[in-house]
Protein backbone atom coordinates (compact mmCIF):
# COMPACT_ATOMS: atom_id res chain seq x y z
CA UNK A 1 0.00 0.00 0.00
CA UNK A 2 1.45 3.36 -1.00
CA UNK A 3 0.85 6.77 0.54
CA UNK A 4 -2.13 7.67 -1.66
CA UNK A 5 -3.92 4.39 -0.94
CA UNK A 6 -3.17 4.70 2.78
CA UNK A 7 -4.46 8.30 2.96
CA UNK A 8 -7.59 7.43 0.96
CA UNK A 9 -8.39 4.59 3.34
CA UNK A 10 -7.70 6.81 6.35
CA UNK A 11 -10.04 9.45 4.94
CA UNK A 12 -12.81 6.89 4.45
CA UNK A 13 -12.33 5.31 7.87
CA UNK A 14 -12.27 8.69 9.62
CA UNK A 15 -15.51 9.80 7.93
CA UNK A 16 -17.60 9.46 11.16
CA UNK A 17 -15.42 12.10 12.87
CA UNK A 18 -16.06 15.86 12.63
CA UNK A 19 -14.32 17.46 9.67
CA UNK A 20 -11.83 19.51 11.69
CA UNK A 21 -10.73 16.42 13.69
CA UNK A 22 -10.42 14.35 10.52
CA UNK A 23 -8.31 17.03 8.82
CA UNK A 24 -6.02 17.27 11.87
CA UNK A 25 -5.44 13.52 11.94
CA UNK A 26 -4.76 13.36 8.21
CA UNK A 27 -2.30 16.24 8.58
CA UNK A 28 -0.43 14.28 11.27
CA UNK A 29 -0.19 11.30 8.96
CA UNK A 30 1.17 13.57 6.23
CA UNK A 31 3.80 14.74 8.70
CA UNK A 32 4.77 11.13 9.43
CA UNK A 33 5.25 10.47 5.72
CA UNK A 34 7.32 13.63 5.32
CA UNK A 35 9.64 12.73 8.19
CA UNK A 36 9.93 9.12 7.05
CA UNK A 37 10.85 10.17 3.51
CA UNK A 38 13.47 12.55 4.88
CA UNK A 39 14.99 9.52 6.58
CA UNK A 40 15.18 7.74 3.21
CA UNK A 41 12.25 5.38 3.71
CA UNK A 42 9.84 4.41 0.94
CA UNK A 43 6.11 4.99 1.18
CA UNK A 44 5.49 1.26 1.59
CA UNK A 45 7.96 1.08 4.48
CA UNK A 46 6.31 4.02 6.22
CA UNK A 47 2.86 2.46 5.77
CA UNK A 48 4.12 -0.83 7.17
CA UNK A 49 5.56 0.97 10.21
CA UNK A 50 2.39 2.96 10.82
CA UNK A 51 0.17 -0.05 10.52
CA UNK A 52 -2.85 -0.51 8.28
CA UNK A 53 -5.89 1.54 9.34
CA UNK A 54 -8.51 -0.74 10.85
CA UNK A 55 -11.59 1.03 12.25
CA UNK A 56 -13.36 -0.45 15.25
CA UNK A 57 -17.07 -1.32 15.19
CA UNK A 58 -17.73 1.60 17.52
CA UNK A 59 -18.50 5.04 16.14
CA UNK A 60 -15.14 6.41 17.34
CA UNK A 61 -12.12 5.67 15.21
CA UNK A 62 -9.28 3.94 17.05
CA UNK A 63 -6.84 2.37 14.58
CA UNK A 64 -4.24 0.02 15.98
CA UNK A 65 -0.72 1.40 15.71
CA UNK A 66 0.89 -0.84 18.32
CA UNK A 67 4.32 -1.99 17.23
CA UNK A 68 4.87 1.05 15.02
CA UNK A 69 8.21 2.87 15.53
CA UNK A 70 6.12 5.96 16.04
CA UNK A 71 4.49 4.47 19.13
CA UNK A 72 0.91 3.60 19.96
CA UNK A 73 -1.80 6.19 19.45
CA UNK A 74 -4.15 6.87 22.35
CA UNK A 75 -7.68 7.97 21.52
CA UNK A 76 -6.99 11.68 21.92
CA UNK A 77 -4.24 11.50 19.29
CA UNK A 78 -5.53 8.60 17.21
CA UNK A 79 -2.58 8.73 14.81
CA UNK A 80 1.11 8.01 15.37
CA UNK A 81 3.44 10.74 16.48
CA UNK A 82 6.53 11.32 14.33
CA UNK A 83 9.86 10.22 15.78
CA UNK A 84 10.73 13.87 16.37
CA UNK A 85 9.26 15.87 19.18
CA UNK A 86 5.64 16.58 18.45
CA UNK A 87 4.08 19.78 19.72
CA UNK A 88 0.53 19.43 20.87
CA UNK A 89 -1.97 21.44 18.87
CA UNK A 90 -3.04 24.73 20.33
CA UNK A 91 -6.17 24.44 22.43
CA UNK A 92 -9.32 25.26 20.52
CA UNK A 93 -11.47 28.23 21.16
CA UNK A 94 -13.79 28.03 24.17
CA UNK A 95 -17.12 26.47 23.55
CA UNK A 96 -19.30 28.79 21.56
CA UNK A 97 -22.75 28.28 20.10
CA UNK A 98 -22.77 26.74 16.64
CA UNK A 99 -24.45 29.81 15.22
CA UNK A 100 -25.12 33.36 16.26
CA UNK A 101 -28.89 33.10 16.82
CA UNK A 102 -29.68 36.87 16.66
CA UNK A 103 -27.75 37.14 13.39
CA UNK A 104 -29.53 34.05 12.05
CA UNK A 105 -32.93 35.57 12.80
CA UNK A 106 -32.00 39.01 11.44
CA UNK A 107 -30.54 37.66 8.21
CA UNK A 108 -33.55 35.39 7.80
CA UNK A 109 -35.94 38.35 8.06
CA UNK A 110 -33.88 40.41 5.59
CA UNK A 111 -33.77 37.55 3.11
CA UNK A 112 -37.52 37.06 3.48
CA UNK A 113 -38.23 40.69 2.58
CA UNK A 114 -35.67 40.61 -0.23
CA UNK A 115 -37.25 37.53 -1.74
CA UNK A 116 -40.83 38.74 -1.36
CA UNK A 117 -40.20 42.25 -2.69
CA UNK A 118 -37.60 41.61 -5.38
CA UNK A 119 -36.43 38.09 -6.12
CA UNK A 120 -39.79 36.30 -6.34
CA UNK A 121 -41.42 38.93 -8.61
CA UNK A 122 -38.36 39.03 -10.87
CA UNK A 123 -38.11 35.25 -11.17
CA UNK A 124 -41.88 34.98 -11.62
CA UNK A 125 -41.69 37.45 -14.53
CA UNK A 126 -38.79 35.55 -16.06
CA UNK A 127 -40.64 32.24 -15.72
CA UNK A 128 -43.74 33.79 -17.32
CA UNK A 129 -41.58 35.06 -20.19
CA UNK A 130 -40.06 31.60 -20.60
CA UNK A 131 -43.50 29.98 -20.74
CA UNK A 132 -44.65 32.56 -23.27
CA UNK A 133 -41.67 31.85 -25.53
CA UNK A 134 -42.35 28.11 -25.28
CA UNK A 135 -46.01 28.60 -26.21
CA UNK A 136 -45.08 30.86 -29.12
CA UNK A 137 -42.53 28.33 -30.38
CA UNK A 138 -45.02 25.47 -30.15
CA UNK A 139 -47.80 27.47 -31.82
CA UNK A 140 -45.72 28.62 -34.76
CA UNK A 141 -44.24 25.16 -35.30
CA UNK A 142 -47.79 23.73 -35.55
CA UNK A 143 -48.79 26.18 -38.29
CA UNK A 144 -48.56 23.49 -41.04
CA UNK A 145 -51.05 21.37 -39.11
CA UNK A 146 -53.41 24.34 -38.96
CA UNK A 147 -53.04 24.76 -42.73
CA UNK A 148 -53.86 21.08 -43.29
CA UNK A 149 -56.92 21.36 -41.03
CA UNK A 150 -58.13 24.51 -42.82
CA UNK A 151 -57.65 22.94 -46.25
CA UNK A 152 -59.53 19.78 -45.27
CA UNK A 153 -62.41 21.80 -43.83
CA UNK A 154 -62.73 24.67 -46.29
CA UNK A 155 -60.59 23.60 -49.25
CA UNK A 156 -58.96 27.01 -49.54
CA UNK A 157 -55.36 25.99 -50.16
CA UNK A 158 -53.01 28.52 -51.76
CA UNK A 159 -49.28 28.70 -52.32
CA UNK A 160 -49.13 31.90 -50.28
CA UNK A 161 -50.61 30.10 -47.26
CA UNK A 162 -48.12 27.25 -47.71
CA UNK A 163 -45.14 29.60 -47.82
CA UNK A 164 -46.46 31.48 -44.79
CA UNK A 165 -46.87 28.25 -42.82
CA UNK A 166 -43.32 27.16 -43.69
CA UNK A 167 -41.98 30.55 -42.66
CA UNK A 168 -43.86 30.37 -39.35
CA UNK A 169 -42.41 26.89 -38.79
CA UNK A 170 -38.90 28.29 -39.23
CA UNK A 171 -39.66 31.07 -36.76
CA UNK A 172 -40.99 28.44 -34.34
CA UNK A 173 -37.74 26.47 -34.57
CA UNK A 174 -35.76 29.61 -33.79
CA UNK A 175 -38.04 30.36 -30.83
CA UNK A 176 -37.55 26.78 -29.62
CA UNK A 177 -33.78 27.30 -29.52
CA UNK A 178 -34.26 30.61 -27.73
CA UNK A 179 -36.58 28.94 -25.21
CA UNK A 180 -34.03 26.20 -24.56
CA UNK A 181 -31.20 28.64 -23.90
CA UNK A 182 -33.47 30.92 -21.88
CA UNK A 183 -34.72 28.03 -19.73
CA UNK A 184 -31.20 26.72 -19.16
CA UNK A 185 -29.95 30.13 -18.03
CA UNK A 186 -33.02 30.68 -15.86
CA UNK A 187 -32.57 27.33 -14.13
CA UNK A 188 -28.92 28.11 -13.37
CA UNK A 189 -29.84 31.56 -12.05
CA UNK A 190 -32.51 30.15 -9.74
CA UNK A 191 -30.16 27.46 -8.46
CA UNK A 192 -27.35 29.96 -7.86
CA UNK A 193 -29.69 32.36 -6.07
CA UNK A 194 -31.07 29.57 -3.88
CA UNK A 195 -27.50 28.53 -2.99
CA UNK A 196 -26.63 32.12 -2.11
CA UNK A 197 -29.68 32.30 0.15
CA UNK A 198 -28.64 29.10 1.92
CA UNK A 199 -25.03 30.20 2.44
CA UNK A 200 -26.07 33.66 3.61
CA UNK A 201 -28.62 32.26 6.05
CA UNK A 202 -26.24 29.61 7.33
CA UNK A 203 -23.48 32.14 7.95
CA UNK A 204 -20.33 31.29 9.89
CA UNK A 205 -20.22 28.29 12.16
CA UNK A 206 -17.61 27.72 14.80
CA UNK A 207 -15.37 24.68 14.62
Amino acid sequence: MNKMEFMDKMNRDLAPLPEHERNELLARCEECFRIGQEQGKTEEEIVAELGSPSPQPEARYEPAYAGSPYGGAPYNDRVPHPPQAWSAPAPGRPHEPDRDVPRFIGVGILLLFLNLLLAIPVFAALIAAFVSVCIAALTTMLTPLALVAETSLYGEFTNAKLMMSLGMTGIGMILADVAFLFGKGLFRAIRAYAGWNYKTLKGRTYR
